[in-house]
C-alpha cells in the first residue's frame, strides 16, 4: 500500500558500503511527531527508513528543518507491518510555515 505524508524532516542520514558480505545502501530521515498521553505534551522525531541513499542524495542540500510531502510504502511480512520512505518532495522550510500560522 502506497501513501501520501506531509512531515517536518529534521535529520537525514545515509550509509552505504558492505557487511557481513552484503553491500548496502540505505538512508533514513528524521521527522517531527506528536506526542500523546496525559503525562506527554510536544513533538518528538521518529526514524523512518528510505529505499536507499539516493534520496536522501536528493535532499541534503535543503536547510534542515523543511516541510515536505514524502511517499510512503507500507509493507508487511505477514506478522509486522513496516513502512519505507520511497521519495520526498520538499515543500519549503519549516521557519516559513511557522512565520505563516504567527501572522
Amino acid at each position: 500500500m502506497e501513501m501520501i505524508a506531509r512531515v517536518t524532516i529534521r535529520g537525514a542520514k545515509t550509509w552505504v558500503g558492505a557487511m557481513e558480505g552484503k553491500n548496502l545502501d540505505t538512508g533514513k530521515i528524521y521527522v517531527d511527531v506528536q506526542l500523546k498521553g496525559e503525562t506527554s505534551w510536544g513533538v518528538c522525531t521518529d526514524e523512518i527508513k528510505c529505499t536507499d541513499s539516493k534520496i536522501i542524495d536528493a535532499i541534503k542540500h535543503n536547510p534542515m528543518p523543511f516541510l515536505a510531502e514524502i511517499t510512503l510504502e507500507e509493507l508487511s511480512n505477514g506478522k509486522s507491518t513496516t513502512k519505507v520512505c520511497t521519495a520526498i518532495r520538499p515543500l519549503q522550510r519549516e521557519e516559513k510555515v511557522l512565520e505563516k500560522k504567527a501572522a
